[in-house]
């Protein structure tokens, strides 16, 4: 059993309000130096720029889990995680059917670009990835556990775009796989009037959208190998296997 730094929620310059300086180069090297195991890319409803840190991340010794940061038809976010490349493309499929189509205004919401790993324009998403999914966030879990990924409740302590703070609870029967936060003494709050979050695995994450928030939120993952399938046992709690807040 070994114990891993990661840091499973941020941005790339796919996601409109992502720096362009946040390329796979630079969360790449970034996320090196601060000392990362692992990280998971997860750009507002794309997982397009995923693959390329990917392939990035696998040469210079950093595991890189693809993921999305999707919006409900609630405007919750929630995170995902696949467990391999066919499960994320299937899932962007579902994305690109089901994304409002509201044309991006990049002057006033900001590019939304993948790069390759020279930093080139691969390509750009045309609808708004800050939109809402036409698709509630219990058919969007549903999808994800046909698919075999991991549903987590992102930012849950955030007054906005959250799942409590768009529906004033977690429904016990939402498959949620755990609840991820990011400042600790709001989400301390929180807990104090929402005891029953005591029952989920939490873990804590950066949400960063430009270089220098990469690591500077992070958990640690105590699991047999740093990969999808460790991780998920860790959300699980299975054969010692613990993801915890740094």
């Amino acid at each position: 059993m070994k114990e891993f730094r990661v840091d499973l929620h941020l941005h790339t310059c796919l996601s409109p309000c992502g720096s362009l300086e946040m390329s796979p180069q630079r969360i790449v090297e970034t996320a090196l130096e601060r000392g990362l195991d692992a990280i998971a890319v997860t750009d507002h409803n794309s997982t397009l720029q995923g693959p390329e840190i990917q392939t990035l991340g696998k040469e210079r010794g950093l595991v890189v889990f693809a993921g999305v940061e999707v919006t409900t038809r609630e405007e919750a976010h929630c995170v995902v995680l696949f467990a391999d490349d066919q499960a994320r493309a299937a899932f962007q499929k579902y994305l690109d059917d089901h994304l409002s189509p509201v044309p991006n205004d990049p002057e006033r919401f900001g590019d939304q670009v993948w790069v390759n790993s020279r930093n080139e324009i691969v390509g750009e998403a045309p609808y708004l990835l800050l939109s809402a999914l036409d698709r509630s966030v219990g058919q969007i879990a549903a999808t994800v556990r046909q698919l075999g990924g991991l549903f987590i409740a992102a930012h849950v302590e955030r007054p906005s775009f959250s799942l409590i703070s768009q529906l004033g609870f977690i429904d016990p029967s939402l498959p949620l796989d755990a609840i991820e936060f990011n400042d600790a003494a709001r989400y301390e709050k929180l807990v104090a009037a929402h005891t029953y979050l005591k029952h989920y695995t939490i873990y804590r994450a950066s949400d960063a959208h430009y270089p220098e928030q990469i690591g500077t939120k992070y958990s640690l993952l105590k699991a047999g190998a740093l990969d999808f399938q460790h991780l998920a046992m860790a959300f699980r709690r299975e054969n010692d296997h613990t993801i915890v807040t740094a």
